[in-house]
């Protein structure tokens, strides 16, 4: 470099910080969200380790530890001890202190909590209580060591939300941060109870941003790999898959182009058994919220009737193919079946794959013990996850249909455990609407990559299916029923990232209920055609005068002397809260024909300003632009 290269070079000037220099300072807020997405990836990663253990132990108090699942401290068969009773007895204790948790403490709880995640993030501006994360932890450990049938990661989703949530609120992040904070927790939680980083990343994107810009997806990422380095870091058997299969038997899985068809039928199929999980997951649940008993007591009844059906089906049909690891199988997460399935034989050896050892009955009692249990479960206010019981009735339909081909002749013996591996990737999507999370977390649940191709055209046709049949997955169902909108378009996405306190205030006259309406005619004169915004002495929001309403009135001239502002104002035209984002804001717009709506505080009701429908356009095209 000569000298005149070297004074083209641009310094800055001594008064300018350097950090400014290099642009740090215009990206303040973007270093600080990932710092905080860093922060949550770990101590979501320590607390899955936490979680994991808890489940670990009480599931070794309750049936023993011999079969790994447990410390082995508690003898080979725990409490359960081979007696019938404690079938029904443990789950229902467990039940028990499920249901005083989430009453007293955190009611946030309970169900399967990523629709509590979803309604905090659309209603709440992302905050989510503290109290959760621990409630969350014990009440769901409770609920899976017991052996109610449940799963992992809903648990996980949620306290990695509500400590995302918590630095938050901590650090007084703005709204639009909240969000990322929330999802970044989410990756984090599946990242380390699935040691799947990747498929933590998409979940979070698929479900809660749907915003792939480098500002929101790099805090994810950097939490989805902390988050799993600190699990492997603190338990080094997670470091290896849930559902490994050693790379011999992986040569086992037969794929070619002509079984095309045959996985297309499988993926409606699971489509067809995914939503009958989620309707009958609903229907239980409003039974159980219809029912007229104290809501403590709720989970006890749900899991008593799982029990009485896990006995009476295991002296039916006798515990050879319904108890694995000395619980019914229909018990817990599933995994110790659900490995079972998907083990391919050994020919070279002479063992035929796992899956033919069951019979069709045996797999079509298990799929309907399964689904029953779950809706069970989680429908009467039960602790857990969706995810892992959509994998074990995956993996049956799957069985099932792999085993129906194999006895048309159409496949062989070895193929035959291909289906149950694609089959719980299919059901995955169909109920939750995200066949990319689907389709990753099996490569990285399996560490097999053979079956992709027959895994990726089974959950596209499962999920295309299944939002034909019903339009909202199992996580959005609920909270679509309690009035909130949900959209896969980038208009509701941006909208989402603003709320109403984030939007230039309104210049509305604020007026009182008793004002004479003469007086607020003669304002007209200098305000034009608005609304006005009626409160009482207090500053409490009463209504709004709608410009419609005084031109109503004005049609009567003479009774005009004679009104007040409370006898021509509309009461039931709602407030807006300064968290809300702008979605509900468009959307109580177009319910009530007005120029202006109220905003109030949460806590006391008093107005703290107006926001116009001309400003929430303006700021909303603002977002589009950025």
């Amino acid at each position: 470099m000569d000298q005149s290269d070297k004074q083209d070079v641009p310094k800055p000037p001594p008064h300018i910080r350097l950090s400014e220099w290099l642009g740090f300072q215009s990206h303040r807020e973007e270093w600080s969200l990932v710092a905080t997405g860093c922060l949550t990836g770990v101590a979501t990663g320590f607390f899955a380790h936490v979680f994991y253990r808890l489940i670990e132990w009480l599931t070794g108090l309750c049936y023993g530890g011999h079969h790994g699942e447990g410390p082995g401290w508690f003898g080979e068969l725990g409490l359960y001890g081979g007696h019938m009773a404690l079938l029904v007895v443990l789950p229902a204790v467990g039940a028990l202190l499920v249901g005083l948790i989430t009453y007293f403490f955190a009611s946030e709880a309970k169900g399967h909590g990523v629709p509590e995640v979803l309604d905090a993030l659309h209603r709440g501006g992302g905050r989510i209580r503290p109290r959760v994360a621990g409630a969350k932890a014990i009440a769901s450990s409770l609920t899976i060591g017991s052996g109610g049938s449940a799963g992992t990661e809903g648990p996980i989703i949620q306290i990695g939300a509500a400590l995302g949530s918590t630095f938050g609120q901590l650090l007084k992040a703005p709204p639009r941060q909240m969000t990322v904070l929330v999802a970044s927790g989410a990756a984090g939680g599946i990242a380390a109870i699935f040691n799947a980083p990747i498929a933590g990343v998409l979940f979070a994107q698929e479900i809660f941003l749907r915003d792939f810009s480098f500002r929101a997806f790099s805090p994810v990422v950097l939490a989805s790999v902390l988050s799993s380095t600190v699990t492997r870091a603190l338990r080094p058997e997670a470091d290896r898959a849930i559902f490994a299969i050693p790379i011999p038997m992986q040569e086992q899985y037969h794929f070619t182009w002509t079984h095309l068809g045959d996985y297309a039928v499988l993926g409606l199929l699971c489509a067809v058994a995914a939503v009958a999980f989620v309707r009958l997951l609903y229907l239980c649940e409003d039974f159980f919220d219809w029912l007229k008993i104290p809501a403590y007591l709720k989970p006890v009844l749900g899991v008593f009737v799982m029990g009485v059906l896990a006995v009476i089906a295991l002296n039916v049909a006798g515990p050879g193919t319904m108890m694995l690891d000395d619980r019914p199988a229909m018990y817990g997460n599933g995994y110790a079946f659900i490995r079972d399935v998907i083990a391919p034989g050994n020919p070279a050896a002479g063992h035929l794959p796992h899956v033919m050892a069951y019979g069709f009955g045996a797999l079509g009692v298990l799929f309907f013990l399964k689904l029953a249990a779950t809706s069970l479960t989680l429908g009467s206010g039960g602790s857990g996850g969706v995810f892992a019981p959509a994998l074990f009735l995956g993996a049956v339909t799957g069985g099932l249909f792999g085993q129906a081909l194999f006895h048309f002749g159409w496949i062989s013996e070895a193929a035959v455990p291909t289906y149950p591996l694609v089959g719980m990737a299919a059901v995955v999507g169909a109920s939750t609407h995200a066949p990319l999370t689907a389709i990753l977390i099996i490569f990285e649940l399996t560490n097999d990559y053979r079956v992709i191709l027959p895994v990726m055209l089974a959950v596209v046709g499962a999920t295309g299916i299944a939002r034909l049949l019903l339009r909202d997955s199992i996580y959005t169902l609920k909270l679509r029923r309690r009035g909130v909108r949900f959209g896969t378009t980038m208009d509701l996405t941006v909208l989402r990232r603003i709320v109403a306190q984030e939007v230039t205030p309104g210049k509305v006259p604020i007026v009182r209920p008793d004002d004479p309406f003469q007086n607020i005619v003669e304002e007209l004169e200098q305000h034009g055609p608005v609304d006005f915004v009626v409160a009482d002495g207090d500053g409490k929001y009463l209504g709004i005068l709608t410009t419609d309403a005084i031109q109503t009135a004005l049609l009567e001239r003479e009774a005009v002397p004679l009104l007040v502002v409370e006898e021509v104002m509309r009461p039931d035209i709602p407030d807006v809260s300064p968290d809300e984002p702008l979605d509900s804001v468009f959307d109580k717009f177009a319910a009530y024909d007005v120029t202006a709506l109220a905003m109030t505080d949460r806590q006391d009701g008093k107005v703290k300003g107006t926001i116009t429908r001309t400003a929430v356009m303006s700021a909303y095209l603002q977002a589009l632009v950025e």
